[in-house]
């Protein structure tokens, strides 16, 4: 997934209403951004002066769309598609009966999200528990994106302060316990250590270690086997 893209509209999504979109738009929004970079994939399209340029596309209907997000409703769909079209995340191309998606992509930066952790027979299972009720699951959406985009790609962890997630998503300090608690609770998040540092007896801890669920699987090729970091 495009890092400067995800990140840069993270702090955007809030739990609001507006031209009449209900505040569960944003979470499920950033549930479709999800399904929706699982599903594309590179095209090449006509430029300016017949240049071909390289797009990422997702095919799907609303029923796909509906199914992988946990059997979310379509009034639901429509109104995450909706809100991020007014991001700027999608363009929608051609029918209604099999919609395709031009994904918003920045250059260069990328990161990985562990697909086959977390998605079954076309379902993103995490999803199916979101009620879409509560600011406290966008928070933790918008948590666990930057927390993969953080990931160095030596690394099977991603560390970040709270501090710093906090600056960078919008989700308030107050909050953020809550959100990690979700994370864990729903599957998309395995472990949280705190390591400190060992130097003297008055050392402080320092930032947290967290750890994607199918995080091992980010060193994985598309056989199976180990690769190195």
């Amino acid at each position: 997934m495009p890092s400067e893209t995800t990140v840069g509209v993270l702090p955007k999504l809030t739990w609001s209403s507006d031209d009449e979109l209900s505040p569960a738009s944003s979470t499920i929004a950033l549930m479709l951004y999800v399904v929706l970079h699982f599903m594309a994939q590179d095209e090449l399209e006509e430029g300016p002066e017949g240049i071909s340029l390289s797009a990422r596309i997702a095919t799907a209907s609303y029923e796909d769309l509906m199914l992988a997000t946990g059997g979310k409703s379509r009034s639901l769909i429509s109104q995450g598609l909706r809100r991020l079209e007014q991001l700027k995340l999608l363009a929608r191309l051609g029918s209604h009966q099999k919609r395709r998606y031009r994904l918003t992509c920045s250059q260069p930066g990328w990161f990985k999200l562990p697909c086959q952790a977390i998605m079954r027979a076309g379902v993103i299972s995490p999803f199916e528990n979101f009620t879409l009720r509560s600011r406290h699951e966008l928070h933790a959406l918008k948590v666990y994106l930057y927390l993969a985009a953080r990931r160095d790609n030596n690394q099977g962890f991603s560390l970040a302060s709270y501090e710093n997630i906090s600056e960078k998503t919008g989700v308030p300090k107050r909050h953020m316990h809550k959100a990690l608690v979700m994370l864990t609770a729903c599957g998309l998040l395995a472990d949280i250590n705190r390591e400190r540092d060992t130097k003297g007896e008055g050392a402080s801890y320092g930032p947290n270690r967290y750890y994607l669920t199918g995080h091992h699987q980010l060193f994985q090729s598309a056989t199976g086997t180990s690769v190195t970091a």
